[in-house]
């Protein structure tokens, strides 16, 4: 099968379908690490009880004297949600154009599907309303062009 031009990169719906697979798999990847992240850090403080509790506290007063690592860390943490935020733009950018692909590719095979049953277009439909309609015009006016004269003898008193 040759590639349509109005779906970029994808030359079947299958490759369409692995796409919009590869998209979803990113997407769960990168929603399972986020949650193994918050796992972890949960299991951190869990078992660091009030050391971690003291150390974060710590980083604390060092962030609101100004310190440096503190400020490091929360410049890190700001990057890395950033850095989060672009990635998942960019899976669902990619989800809705494997999806917008994959609609155009469906309509095409149903238009397909419908020229090969021989199934009139809107356009045929259109197009064949217009010529009634033309046939109808004509037919009037050649009804009424054949039916004054006779209408004209009618009127004419008899002479019976």
């Amino acid at each position: 099968m040759s590639a349509d031009p109005r779906t970029p990169g994808f030359t079947s719906v299958a490759d369409l379908q692995a796409q919009a697979g590869r998209v979803a798999r990113e997407l769960g990847d990168n929603a399972h690490q986020v949650w193994l992240a918050g796992i972890g850090a949960l299991a951190r403080a869990q078992s660091e009880g009030s050391r971690l509790f003291e150390q974060l506290a710590e980083e604390g007063r060092q962030v609101e004297d100004g310190e440096t690592p503190a400020s490091s860390a929360a410049g890190r943490l700001e990057g890395l949600r950033q850095n989060l935020d672009a990635a998942m733009g960019r899976a669902q950018t990619r989800a809705g154009e494997a999806w917008e692909s994959m609609g155009r590719v469906f309509e095409q095979r149903v238009q397909q599907t419908l020229r090969q049953l021989d199934v009139p277009t809107r356009d045929d439909l259109d197009a064949l309303g217009a010529r009634i309609d033309a046939l109808t015009r004509e037919l009037q006016r050649t009804h009424a062009g054949t039916s004054s004269p006779a209408s004209g003898n009618e009127s004419t008193p008899s002479a019976g």
